[in-house]
């Protein structure tokens, strides 16, 4: 049963983990798990430039992006294109906005990693799918 707007919404609000799918080189599928925001509109996700999950994307924009809660069998996939917005310093503060959403010290966890090649994506889902469990089934 899909979730409604609103379940949908306050699911994403929620710190879940992703897992993203890019495609490698030889046309698999590479999987990795991040932190992610969304802001009503797109996910946004702070990577680095030496990271496998950025030389895919550079390389082939699509990607799939699954949060799930397995012990409640909910889940939210979106598929789109990765838009890269910022990129080093002016990630900083993008990074933050996401990080803050699972840890109490946002700064001290990005700030131990500022010598790092920061990216910020933005990744407009072009189609959202979403289910929960059915209430008659649990």
């Amino acid at each position: 049963m899909p979730l409604s707007d609103a379940e949908r919404e306050a699911f994403l609000a929620a710190p879940h983990t992703a897992v993203i799918a890019t495609l490698k080189h030889d046309g698999s599928v590479q999987l990795s798990t991040t932190w992610y925001r969304w802001d009503g509109e797109a996910f946004w996700i702070a990577t680095n430039r030496d990271r496998v999950k950025y030389r895919n994307l550079k390389r082939d924009p699509r990607i799939t992006l699954l949060v799930d809660d397995p012990p409640k069998e909910t889940s939210v996939v979106g598929y789109g294109e990765a838009e890269f917005v910022t990129f080093d310093e002016d990630a900083y503060e993008g990074a933050l906005a996401i990080v803050g959403r699972y840890v109490d010290d946002p700064v001290g966890y990005v700030g131990d990693r500022q010598g790092e090649q920061r990216v910020l994506i933005r990744v407009q889902p072009t189609r959202i799918i979403s289910w929960k469990p059915d209430d008659e089934r649990h």
